[in-house]
């Protein structure tokens, strides 16, 4: 079964990927925090409105993983902003988060160094991202 791109069952299965990540549970032992996601609309991909990604992460776990308004998601200490279309080529593995940044194809709110550190644990949160199946709105 896949899951509507950004709806909240594709977050509570993106969640149990995380928590399930013996990888990510390592990685990111010493982060504490939460990051927000922002994804900007694509009329023309068929995203019509800005949607948001809070996520609580603690020592390796997914505490909290929910869809928000964008103004939600900037709230949090660490925020990512990019185009649907950039998010989507991170979640297929085209795109590395962290050399998005680098390369300013996505936007970060935050300290950058400390992102840094956790890059491990943020390619394996993109390796959960690759196992939980999503329906596109571009591809319907």
């Amino acid at each position: 079964m896949a899951y509507e791109a950004y709806s909240d069952e594709w977050a509570q299965a993106y969640k149990d990927e995380i928590n399930h990540s013996q990888v990510y549970k390592q990685a990111a032992a010493g982060w504490e925090g939460t990051v927000g996601l922002v994804v900007l609309a694509e009329p023309d991909k068929n995203v019509p409105e800005d949607r948001g990604i809070y996520m609580d992460l603690w020592h390796g776990e997914a505490r909290d993983i929910k869809i928000v308004s964008r103004d939600e998601a900037e709230q949090c200490q660490f925020v990512i902003t990019g185009p649907y279309s950039r998010w989507k080529a991170v979640a297929k593995k085209e795109l590395d988060a962290t050399k998005g940044i680098m390369l300013g194809q996505l936007k970060l709110k935050g300290d950058f160094p400390t992102l840094v550190r956790y890059t491990k644990a943020s390619q394996e949160m993109t390796e959960c991202t690759t196992r939980v199946p999503v329906n596109w709105p571009d591809e319907q």
